[in-house]
């Protein structure tokens, strides 16, 4: 379902709680199971907190504008072109600060609606046919963590929002295309995991988060001088053992990634928005224009001027 208005918060809470236990949806709606159903929530709103939900796997992003989401001790501003998870069961806070807007563009995925898109590339085929109606006993999660959103991501969702209507049907197929998606990020994320020089798994998941901590960081402070001791410690690690793990992670150094990121940024408001030059390179974090530019040019091989002619 899509919802234009966020649900009474209270009695969000208490449903979230129970597990929607009475299956009485939005508006008195009847649900055809307990548990969370799929929800798309699109809203446009102004300074909003809404605190600590029990929620299922669920991808943040916006439209227009930017929110905040707190899980456990993680809190992350999420830009226009990012979106960012949550698991089943952790809960979460979303906030548009004071003094700001945003169109938010919300996915709360049905229990094991994830799982269950998965189990159907997992198993045999045979074993599929001969249990077809057999729900996983495991939840899926992924890494919290600020994504890039994908041409292919911004598809589905620009399919989804300008629809005019939303057969169940349509919707869950869509959804489970954004599944796929995540799947596939999730993929790559576990194979830098796999490349990283250290012996036990449990301590490469760590740096892993450690790192990924650090790279949604860099994502919302572009326009500040970032510095190795300060993103160190942003690891929980020292400066050098950081820097080594940062480059066999991301195959870049930390200012090599900040730059690069920098410039993917700077196309994208080039392409995207009217702003000049000068307010794109102080919104980056450029002393000057003259600064971003030339490293613009060394980048992408044109000015700045010369992308928007």
């Amino acid at each position: 379902m899509l919802l234009h208005q966020f649900p009474d918060l209270a009695w969000l809470k208490l449903q979230a709680e129970k597990n929607f236990a009475d299956r009485q949806g939005w508006g008195g709606r009847e649900l055809p199971h307990e548990g969370w159903p799929n929800v798309v929530l699109q809203v446009s709103a102004g300074e909003t907190c809404r605190d600590n939900i029990r929620g299922p796997l669920s991808l943040f992003m916006n439209l227009s504008g930017e929110s905040v989401v707190t899980t456990g001790k993680r809190r992350v501003v999420v830009p226009e072109d990012f979106f960012f998870i949550t698991n089943p069961d952790q809960y979460y806070t979303l906030e548009i600060e004071r003094r700001h807007t945003a169109k938010t563009f919300n996915i709360h995925f049905g229990d094991y609606f994830a799982d269950q898109v998965l189990h159907a590339f997992s198993p045999p085929e045979g074993h599929l046919l001969d249990h077809p109606f057999e729900c996983p006993h495991e939840r899926l999660e992924f890494h919290n963590r600020l994504h890039h959103r994908s041409d292919a991501l911004n598809r589905v969702v620009t399919e989804i929002s300008q629809a005019s209507e939303l057969p169940s049907l349509w919707l869950e197929e869509k959804l489970a295309d954004v599944i796929c998606l995540l799947l596939n990020e999730e993929k790559k994320l576990l194979s830098l995991r796999a490349g990283l020089p250290v012996l036990k798994s449990s301590t490469r998941t760590e740096i892993l988060r450690r790192l990924l901590k650090v790279t949604d960081y860099i994502h919302t402070h572009l326009d500040k001088d970032l510095s190795l001791e300060q993103l160190s410690r942003i690891a929980c690690l020292s400066k050098f053992h950081f820097l080594r793990l940062f480059k066999v992670a991301f195959q870049a150094t930390p200012y090599q990634f900040i730059n690069a990121e920098r410039i993917r940024r700077a196309k994208n408001m080039m392409q995207h928005t009217r702003l000049e030059v000068q307010d794109i390179a102080r919104t980056l974090g450029y002393e000057n224009a003259s600064a971003f530019s030339r490293m613009f040019f060394r980048q992408v091989g044109v000015y700045p001027s010369q992308l928007r002619s």
